[in-house]
């Protein structure tokens, strides 16, 4: 099942370009987020592995993007990390994937909420501003979201004319994934990340989801004690690597 939640993970939230390599996936974003620039190491591996580490690296510095490494438990080959730090790639973030049952939540969204389900620019401007991110990097989020080519709802939370809150969901048959929730940092601890999740799932089980499944960085303490009220459980953990 991990090698499953990896594929769905990344159908979910897709790169601009793939590239397969002898069981290696490697994706281009233009340097948007770690999740699309990133080499997964998801299937066997046959040739000598110095050789792809160099073949990556070279591939990736020559479109200015970090090499960034994505490594579980099950990459091959099993000896991936001693490699990489040799090679003086360090751990740059730790995530937990957790899983939920929803087979049991009722279909109907618990308050008024936007719920769209076509690419919104004004969605997107939302994300980026309360995320602090570079607005010149939007076209490239665009870009990410035009090659879903699954069912998604984007959800927004306003207060007068003011979105205050941002989430994505994305099904994969009986799989929906939660990204981007976000709140304004003006509207934080004040159970709206709640409220947002909670709409996702009930959009998602409309739509045939009997599982959720959400990724989050083990030292964002707010965000897993939230999952952890919600009945969220960690059902593995990954790493991203990349020079020192």
């Amino acid at each position: 099942m991990l090698r499953r939640f990896e594929e769905i993970s990344n159908n979910a939230w897709p790169a601009l370009q793939t590239i397969q390599y002898d069981g290696w996936i490697l994706r281009f974003a233009n340097g948007v987020t770690r999740r699309s620039n990133s080499v997964n190491l998801l299937y066997a591996s046959s040739l000598d592995t110095e050789e792809k580490i160099s073949y990556c690296e070279r591939l990736y510095l020559s479109h200015d993007i970090p090499p960034c490494f994505k490594i579980t438990q099950a990459s091959d080959p099993a000896d991936i990390d001693l490699v990489l730090t040799r090679h003086d790639y360090i751990v740059t973030a730790v995530i937990s994937f957790q899983v939920l049952d929803i087979s049991n939540w009722c279909h109907e969204p618990l308050s008024d909420i936007r719920i769209e389900t076509e690419l919104n620019p004004r969605w997107i401007d939302a994300f980026i501003g309360m995320n602090g991110y570079d607005p010149a990097r939007k076209p490239t989020y665009v870009e990410i979201m035009r090659q879903l080519r699954i069912p998604k709802c984007l959800i927004s939370l306003t207060r007068g004319h003011q979105t205050i809150g941002v989430g994505l969901g994305v099904v994969e048959g009986p799989y929906i994934g939660l990204f981007d929730i976000v709140v304004d940092p003006s509207y934080r601890q004040t159970g709206l990340g709640y409220l947002i999740v909670e709409n996702l799932l009930r959009w998602g089980r409309k739509n045939g989801a009997l599982t959720a499944y959400l990724q989050v960085l083990t030292n964002n303490t707010p965000a897993i004690r939230l999952y952890e009220k919600m009945g969220f459980r960690e059902k593995y953990q990954y790493w991203y690597r990349m020079k020192k």
